[in-house]
């Protein structure tokens, strides 16, 4: 008896070993995926990007497993792979449960909030019609600087209507957009007159002056960038920036598919839809991957200390995160906690949004997200201090 116990321990111990190695060739992959670029070439290697978080996980996992058996140097394969990686891994959680996380903007120099608003609940997403006076009190609640607001829209015969006044009217004089795409009003809502349209894009509302709007355009129809200089002060003056890069599109149905296999398991997976998912995760990786390419090509011109912020619409281990990225800074590795997760679909390890910022600039003092269902995304904060003098 003893004899068969013992001989099981070891073909579990060598099973695990396998599953192991697997384990860290998965996160390997991943790492892969992260310095792929699918631009032209789109392929389901970028879509390992999106089980990043889980490869580490498993990973973690046998760290500690092998610590609690005689087998305890195996735990070093695992952990070095986490070590040599941590760069990629490191954005993925955050671990910021003690110290200072200062959001109050009368503490910091720059408070800057970014939020996909989705058109203001215009298509009555969220069952609530006190939704759009509840995103107007939500923004005057947290008090940014700045306020980058993706989705944003007016009507195209009344530029500035029927939201810009509003804000504005919260103390932010200042106002750039970038127009995307015009659609009809009439095809998310009733409630407005005929032929009526509007002009979807970003927008920017400052508490500072803001200087040398532009809209730079990224390689692909209705995708652009908006660009600014904000004079916080006489000596600090920063580039401010504002992207939504391209989504998925998937529709209701397909949203529906995606929740069905989410709750009843594989049991409800269908190989053409699943084929046609994938296809279209390929595409807006390729997509994204190319206005990336676009970004990080601006960057090299602008002479001030740089902010990027929107909705990338991927995730923290991605091709395109790391490209816009580049050399700036995430203040969610600095001051975030748990996943930060910021789309609230699909899965909880959905960190899409994001604030990046010059540290040789910037000092991140504060950085949280608000947990409120008035769009498909939350809005994120950060809030930073200078360093120093920078003469501009």
């Amino acid at each position: 008896m003893k004899k068969s116990a013992f001989a099981f321990s070891r073909f579990l111990h060598h099973l695990l070993f396998i599953v192991n190695i697997l384990a860290i060739l998965w996160l390997l992959a991943c790492k892969w995926a992260s310095l792929y670029n699918p631009e032209g070439h789109p392929s389901i290697v970028s879509l390992l990007s999106l089980t990043t978080t889980f490869a580490g996980l498993a990973n973690i996992f046998f760290v500690i497993y092998w610590l609690f058996t005689r087998r305890k140097l195996r735990a070093l394969y695992s952990l070095i792979v986490i070590v040599l990686l941590w760069g990629m891994l490191r954005p993925l959680m955050g671990f910021n449960y003690f110290g200072n996380n200062d959001l109050s903007a009368e503490t910091g120099d720059l408070k800057v909030m970014t939020w996909n608003v989705h058109m203001f609940d215009l298509g009555a997403w969220t069952n609530d019609e006190t939704a759009k006076a509840k995103i107007i009190k939500l923004i005057n609640d947290e008090d940014p600087d700045v306020l980058c607001l993706e989705e944003f829209f007016w009507d195209t015969k009344q530029n500035g209507m029927p939201y810009t006044d509003i804000i504005r009217s919260l103390g932010y004089p200042y106002v750039a957009f970038s127009k995307q795409y015009t659609m009809p009003k009439r095809r998310l809502t009733i409630h407005t007159d005929k032929g009526a349209k509007i002009d979807v894009g970003n927008a920017i509302f400052s508490k500072f002056p803001l200087k040398n709007i532009q809209s730079y355009e990224l390689g692909i129809p209705h995708y652009n960038m908006l660009s600014t200089d904000a004079q916080i002060d006489s000596s600090h003056t920063i580039s401010l920036n504002v992207v939504h890069l391209t989504s998925v599109h998937f529709g209701s149905k397909e949203m529906e598919y995606i929740s069905e296999v989410k709750d009843q398991g594989i049991d409800k997976q269908n190989t053409n839809q699943s084929k046609s998912l994938l296809k279209k995760l390929r595409y807006a990786f390729a997509q994204r991957a190319i206005l990336a390419n676009n970004i990080d090509s601006l960057k090299r011109f602008m002479d001030n200390p740089i902010v990027i912020c929107g909705d990338f619409n991927d995730v923290p281990s991605s091709y395109v995160y790391e490209k816009v990225k580049g050399n700036l800074s995430d203040p969610f590795t600095q001051k975030g906690i748990g996943l930060g997760r910021s789309y609230r679909n699909i899965f909880p390890t959905l960190r899409i949004d994001y604030i990046l910022y010059d540290n040789s600039a910037l000092k991140v003092i504060g950085y949280g997200r608000r947990i409120e269902p008035l769009s498909d995304h939350f809005p994120v904060m950060a809030n930073f201090v200078f360093k120093g003098e920078i003469k501009k």
